[in-house]
């Protein structure tokens, strides 16, 4: 009980801090949050790991930026911050505890005088002490590495005590896993309820105004983006090989949020098929090259956009795992053309790597009515 106590007390010195922060332009805000929960298996051998509920405490602090900005009056002001989370993992001695850094983003759905709900999106990066070791934890099959991604999503209620403090509470979901960087990876899937209470340094009340040009469309634009990853053939193979992706999409603005579009994804990956790697022979570039088109959707935020693809294999030597693939990631836009990624394919659910690289976009002119 110390640790949430101690946690609690660091908020309440936070609160403090930041009453004493003077901003006419953005309002700076701190939550903090105690979670109760179970793991969702989604594996018999997680199942049978799993002997105990999970906890956790949560702290955010953020800022609320000004109306003034553009994109942000078109999300109707969403709180964008860093957090931290420490909770256990349902088997103290296998898994441990978890310990997670996370920038995030909470966009306001609906709102009145004393109640307001918003949703949460956070993406970081996590630590656990306890992971696989063939000869120390070989029962940890879920996490391979020390350091994991950790994805979180909250559907949050919250009810005005006074004009600078609530209380808040929700259901939430958490994902760690090193994106098959290292085996065995199969994850760990996190459920659960929180309560918790949250201080803004003004006035709360958050003028939802309408954006001035609700009929504009985001631009037309042509991407290319050529990524690079790592990740392990098979628990047996210590190997690490390396994975690639070049890709070609045409997007497609809707409104001033979203872009939909289609592609065509060049994979190219040294474990394709390779067997192991003590007794079989290294494949060659057929065996490791496989095509395939895509859908796309992207939420744009300013420069940053969060990316949803779904694709089916055309045309490959060596068999993948699942016919369909999909992918989720950030790109952020530096300028006019050079764009970066971060981003996981997966074959339905499970990850095949993380990709890391750099694109190149060509813009088309926009679409005013």
């Amino acid at each position: 009980m110390k640790k949430p106590f101690l946690a609690f007390i660091f908020f309440l010195i936070c609160t403090q801090l930041i009453a004493q922060e003077q901003t006419s332009k953005n309002r700076i805000t701190t939550s903090f949050r105690y979670h109760y929960g179970f793991i969702l298996p989604h594996h018999t051998s997680i199942s049978y790991l799993v002997n105990e509920r999970i906890s956790a405490i949560e702290l955010n602090v953020g800022i609320i930026p000004s109306s003034k900005k553009n994109w942000a009056q078109l999300y109707k002001q969403p709180e964008i911050g860093l957090g931290f989370y420490r909770g256990s993992l349902g088997n103290d001695e296998v898994f441990g505890n978890v310990n997670a850094i996370f920038p995030y983003i909470s966009f306001p759905i609906l709102s009145n005088k004393k109640w307001a709900f918003d949703t949460q999106l956070g993406l970081g990066l996590a630590y656990t002490k306890k992971h696989f070791d063939a000869v120390d934890n070989y029962a940890n099959i879920a996490i391979g590495t020390k350091f994991n991604a950790f994805f979180k999503l909250l559907a949050n209620a919250r009810y005005t005590l006074s004009s600078h403090w609530n209380i808040q509470g929700g259901i939430g979901f958490n994902h760690i896993s090193n994106g098959a960087t290292s085996l065995p990876n199969k994850g760990l899937n996190m459920v659960t309820s929180n309560l918790g209470i949250n201080y803004r340094l003004k006035n709360q009340k958050i003028k939802n105004r309408t954006p001035k040009l609700k009929k504009n469309r985001l631009p037309n634009n042509i991407l290319f983006v050529w990524n690079h990853g790592l990740k392990q053939a098979s628990e047996n193979d210590a190997h690490k090989y390396y994975s690639s992706s070049l890709s070609g999409a045409y997007s497609i603005g809707i409104n001033q949020k979203q872009k939909v579009g289609f592609g065509i994804d060049f994979f190219y990956d040294c474990a394709a098929n390779r067997g192991k790697w003590d007794y079989s022979p290294e494949t060659g570039f057929s065996d490791r090259f496989s095509q395939a088109v895509f859908l796309s959707h992207d939420l744009v935020i300013s420069n940053l956009s969060i990316i949803a693809n779904i694709g089916v294999y055309t045309y490959y030597k060596t068999e993948p795992e699942k016919p369909i693939y999909t992918r989720i990631g950030l790109r952020y836009q530096f300028n006019k053309h050079i764009v970066g990624n971060l981003s996981l394919k997966t074959h339905l659910g499970k990850a095949d790597f993380i990709e890391w690289g750099i694109g190149y976009q060509i813009t088309k002119k926009k679409h005013d009515k």
